[in-house]
């Protein structure tokens, strides 16, 4: 397990209180990354990722269970030494236009946020989340970015934004149609939209899932279109 002040090296507690509270609340399962430049970039970017699931192979339930669990993982794949998906490293070049370096990576990952969406563990990679996983994740979301504030919000993949049905009182997407014209890796993106809560207005972007058939320039391309400031403070 790794400790948790090789976690804080890279990332700020400054929201940790809030976290906190919200943790104890049963509001959210497990704190946000949050990168040490974070709070001071000139473009906030909340990046939104879909499930965290139980590995049985590396025995992972035990770390799941705690409210860190979110930041371990980022921390590991920072360390090419411990174990790297290709969805993480898909994901990291798409946002700062250079492939996953050994050493760099981190350079990426202190200026942005990031968070799960689905409040529980997927009991294997192959499993779905269910429409009340997406129910209680959109509960979730405003509490997470009206503490964090984000300028802009990158969900790796559609299945939040697809799945509408269940929003909280207060929370508004609108401007998701109409769907792109042009195909990328055989699926529609989604224009800009807007998210509103009762305190933030911010700007929300949708990527394919970043695992296979993910290819990085097109999506990339994509992103600096729509949210050309963002990319551009991410590059390294």
């Amino acid at each position: 397990m790794i400790p948790l002040t090789e976690i804080a090296q890279y990332q700020s507690a400054a929201f940790d209180p809030q976290f906190a509270a919200a943790h104890k609340a049963g509001q959210i399962a497990w704190y946000p990354w949050v990168g040490k430049q974070y709070q001071s970039a000139a473009c906030r970017v909340l990046v939104i990722l879909e499930s965290h699931y139980i590995n049985w192979e590396r025995n992972n339930i035990e770390a799941l269970a705690l409210p860190s669990f979110t930041r371990r993982i980022v921390t590991e794949q920072m360390d090419a030494n411990r174990w790297m998906s290709s969805s993480f490293n898909n994901l990291s070049a798409c946002l700062s236009s250079k492939a996953v370096i050994k050493g760099q990576v981190n350079l990426l990952w202190e200026k942005v946020a990031l968070y799960n969406f689905v409040q529980r563990p997927m009991d294997n990679p192959d499993e779905r989340p269910n429409e009340q996983d997406f129910a209680n994740g959109w509960k979730a979301f405003p509490i997470v970015v009206d503490i964090l504030r984000p300028d802009v919000c990158v969900f790796a993949g559609f299945a939040a934004i697809s799945n509408l049905s269940e929003l909280p009182a207060g929370l508004k997407l609108s401007g998701l149609t109409p769907w792109e014209k042009e195909g990328i890796n055989g699926t529609y993106p989604r224009p800009c939209f807007t998210i509103q809560t009762l305190h933030h207005t911010m700007k929300g972007v949708a990527v394919k899932h970043p695992g296979s058939f993910f290819t990085v320039d097109k999506w990339r391309a994509l992103l600096q279109r729509q949210v050309p400031q963002a990319i551009k403070n991410l590059s390294l």
